[in-house]
């Protein structure tokens, strides 16, 4: 039941989502990934349930837009650290509340900060906490990192440095994450925060680490070709 680490990617928006949406369809039983990936072009996501048209308004500028599967607000990815982890339903960690499991996740990039120095907290939970990150939408565009929910990760002096997306679906949990890098000192170096954070997270989340000695097998060419087009069709960015 390993966690398997994949290699870091570049892409555009409709690969990125495409590939992880593709994971999320096939992964086998037992298995957990995680990957980071960049992007090759200026892009904005936004949560499955917000409506176009409101995006749209936001004037964010000669940018591509993308919808995700997964839900919550509006993502400026032009300065964010992004990343995905999918959890097939069999893993242990995949039946945690959805809630419990966004704080768990956010605890692994708290611990992975302060490894760094970086004077962090975890946004507290309100009185009407107990949303489900899953479920919970609004068809309202909310700027993921104007707004933080219970559980995001803030500076000492209240700005947001991560939050997260999650989509479950009967044979699989899909997390996107986004970090904002100007939260961030100048000289953070992202390439331990890329090793350490899989690392913390496996322990938090109660699952070893692992490795494939063929990781394609995880790469169904046909499926993230099928989804690449869905991802890329104004049908789907337009859906709402």
């Amino acid at each position: 039941m390993p966690l398997l680490i994949l290699p870091n990617a570049y892409g555009d928006a409709a690969t990125n989502m495409a590939i992880d949406a593709s994971l999320m369809a096939s992964l086998p039983e037992h298995i957990a990934a995680f990957r980071h990936y960049g992007w090759s072009e200026p892009t904005v996501s936004f949560g499955y349930t917000q409506r176009y048209d409101a995006v749209k308004k936001l004037d964010l500028g000669d940018i591509t837009l993308c919808r995700r599967i997964t839900g919550g607000g509006v993502v400026d990815h032009r300065n964010d650290w992004t990343y995905a982890l999918v959890l097939h339903s069999s893993v242990e960690a995949a039946q945690r509340k959805s809630d419990q499991l966004y704080q768990d996740i956010h605890r692994s990039i708290l611990n992975t900060l302060k490894q760094q120095d970086v004077d962090a907290q975890l946004a507290p939970c309100p009185k009407a906490c107990g949303q489900d990150h899953v479920t919970a939408h609004s068809s309202t565009p909310s700027q993921c990192f104007v707004h933080p929910v219970a559980y995001d990760v803030l500076s000492c002096d209240g700005m947001k440095i991560a939050g997260a997306a999650m989509k479950r679906s009967r044979s699989a949990l899909l997390i996107q994450g986004s970090i904002e890098r100007s939260t961030l000192p100048n000289d953070f170096d992202y390439a331990q925060f890329a090793q350490r954070l899989p690392e913390l997270l496996a322990e938090q989340l109660e699952i070893p680490t692992g490795t494939s000695e063929d990781i394609r097998a995880l790469f169904d060419g046909p499926l993230i070709q099928a989804e690449r087009e869905r991802f890329n069709s104004i049908d789907w960015t337009q859906k709402r």
